[in-house]
């Protein structure tokens, strides 16, 4: 399954509203039950939300070191766009997201899985026409 930066985020913020189904889906990942993927943007995500968080104090300094730390050690697959451009923009265009945001519907629609996402709004503009994005 393809995941985005709001469900592992959720995973590091505990004041999150759906950080206890992230956490599950984080258990089921390291007892080997699912395999997630991503986009290669998924680690600027995650550390920019982290800066974020750090910034508005919702985490301190230490805790966002050991959530970088701990999210590398992952090993999460990571796919390059360039050649899920095509679908990239269509998305985009298709659903007013941004590039980041259909980024991960690409790389979904690419491989044939499941996109989980904490994102209302990107859950709310696809879930219609796309079953097979999935809310956390």
């Amino acid at each position: 399954m393809v995941i985005d930066a709001s469900v592992v985020l959720n995973w590091y913020l505990a004041d999150e509203a759906y950080s206890h189904a992230a956490l599950e889906l984080l258990d089921r990942y390291i007892s080997n039950e699912v395999e997630f993927s991503a986009p290669s943007l998924l680690e600027h995500e995650v550390l920019n939300g982290l800066m974020i968080a750090k910034k508005r104090g919702r985490i301190e300094q230490e805790k966002v070191r050991m959530a970088v730390e701990g999210f590398l050690g992952l090993e999460i697959e990571q796919q390059y766009i360039s050649s899920f451009f095509p679908k990239v923009v269509y998305f985009s265009e298709t659903y007013s997201l941004s590039a980041y945001d259909a980024s991960y519907l690409a790389v979904a629609d690419e491989e044939g899985i499941e996109f989980i996402t904490a994102d209302q709004d990107l859950y709310t503009k696809v879930k219609k026409d796309l079953e097979w994005v999935k809310w956390i």
